[in-house]
């Protein structure tokens, strides 16, 4: 069929992730950017409400702070489920940690802005302090969810096909790893973490 897959009623497509007892694609990836950019949006409203005096767009920043919130439980949870579905190298597996740990207190900090912005009628300083502390935070989680997947190939099936060698892909999220950790991360090859 000239280099077209053919797939028989026993085959699993490509685009799905096979595990013992079940088959589907990685749930994380598809909800996570939500609570990213509705977290961000809700920042960006706020501010230009306080600093252009345009109280119209609360609404737009305590809605999207909610939204951010329940989006961020459900992507901790499909990030969860993910991690235990995949087959990960020892090496992605500690960044995923890194991540899984380092996403739980974003949760529980968009969790208390919403909490927190619904209970305010006009935002406070500390407030937007704190909201742009989650989003500085968002930043990092985000390139560090990025890392994880383009640089050590966390939930896909390694193709080879990056802009730079594995070993250079991987060398900015080592030293983030070391030195938020304050180690480095432990690397066994291609054996996978339990």
């Amino acid at each position: 069929m000239g280099g077209v897959p053919v797939w028989t009623a026993h085959a699993t497509p490509p685009f799905l992730v096979q595990t013992r007892a079940i088959s589907m694609p990685p749930i994380h990836p598809a909800i996570v950017h939500y609570p990213i950019a509705l977290g961000v949006v809700s920042v960006l409203a706020e501010t230009a409400a306080l600093v252009f005096g345009v109280p119209s767009l609360a609404p737009l920043a305590y809605w999207t702070i909610a939204i951010a919130a329940l989006g961020a439980i459900l992507a901790a949870g499909a990030g969860y489920w993910d991690m235990n579905r995949d087959e990960l190298a020892r090496e992605t597996h500690e960044l995923v940690h890194l991540h899984l740990k380092s996403g739980l207190i974003l949760m529980i900090a968009l969790i208390i802005a919403a909490a927190w912005r619904w209970s305010l009628s006009s935002p406070s300083f500390f407030y937007l302090l704190f909201a742009w502390a989650i989003v500085a935070g968002l930043a990092v989680q985000a390139w560090l969810g990025g890392e994880i997947v383009y640089s050590h190939g966390g939930g896909v099936a390694a193709a080879n096909q990056g802009t730079a060698s594995p070993e250079e892909a991987k060398r900015p999220s080592r030293r983030f790893y070391r030195w938020i950790k304050g180690r480095d991360l432990k690397s066994n090859g291609d054996d996978h973490a339990a």
